[in-house]
């Protein structure tokens, strides 16, 4: 009933236990793993693991997802990233959705694990459990999004995520993401750059919570705050070449 699809390059350390939670899935499901000729072991483990493996060169998020979802058969799909984890909560209440069918498309809700601690601070909203014929993938160069066409509900339990191993790789994924964020034809002003780094600062740490997970809440808020400004600011640099 069920397809996981999951875009992969070099996951092979996080995939065991991305595979592990999938036991909690209470329906039949087939796991696609659409990877990107990974040098490291993901292949091998997917393959372990009793994934379909499907090989395509990157070509950014949009492209890779949006490939990955033609290699569907399946009436639902659920889109995992390689990082992620279900709680058996999750695992039952997708299930449960499933075979009520009451909606095209489910938001999870997406707790972080920082520098070892689950963040107390209010979680993300993604919308990853949809219809297949239903599910159309936007086209941008980060941070790409699955809308569904129909109703759209929000599930009670939230996904797990792990995206940072220490402080510096939350730094340098940042700053990759940045970069890709400066493709979008716009442009950066004075008051863009200026204010993005206390106004960000102030969403993190004040509005979203940050301030509950202490010391972690803090550097994780000054971090993502600094990653707006990046964006910003490589985006008046473009434009600034483009003149």
């Amino acid at each position: 009933m069920l397809d996981v699809i999951v875009i992969t390059k070099n996951e092979g350390d996080n995939l065991p236990r991305l595979f592990g939670s999938l036991k909690f899935l209470k329906v039949p499901y087939r796991v696609i793993v659409f990877d990107s000729f990974s040098d490291d072991n993901t292949v091998k483990v997917s393959r372990k693991m009793g994934a379909e493996v499907f090989l395509s060169p990157w070509k950014g998020y949009s492209y890779q997802r949006e490939k990955a979802l033609k290699c569907s058969r399946n009436p639902w799909v659920l889109f995992l990233d390689a990082d992620e984890e279900l709680t058996p909560e999750l695992g039952e209440e997708i299930s449960r959705v499933i075979l009520e069918g009451k909606a095209e498309g489910f938001y999870i809700k997406r707790k972080n694990y920082y520098l070892g601690k689950l963040q107390r601070s209010k979680p993300t909203k993604v919308l990853r459990l949809a219809r297949r014929d239903k599910i159309r993938i936007t086209k941008v160069p980060v941070h790409e999004k699955i809308e569904v066409e129909g109703k759209v509900l929000t599930l009670k339990n939230p996904l797990l995520h792990h995206p940072y191993k220490n402080v510096l790789h939350h730094w340098e994924k940042n700053t990759r993401y940045a970069e890709l964020f400066s493709i979008y034809d716009k442009r950066a002003n004075f008051l863009d750059i200026a204010l993005r780094f206390p106004l960000s600062f102030l969403k993190y740490y004040i509005l979203k919570l940050g301030v509950l997970d202490g010391v972690e809440g803090l550097i994780f808020s000054l971090s993502q705050a600094w990653y707006h400004t990046q964006k910003y600011i490589l985006l008046y640099e473009k434009g600034k070449s483009r003149d």
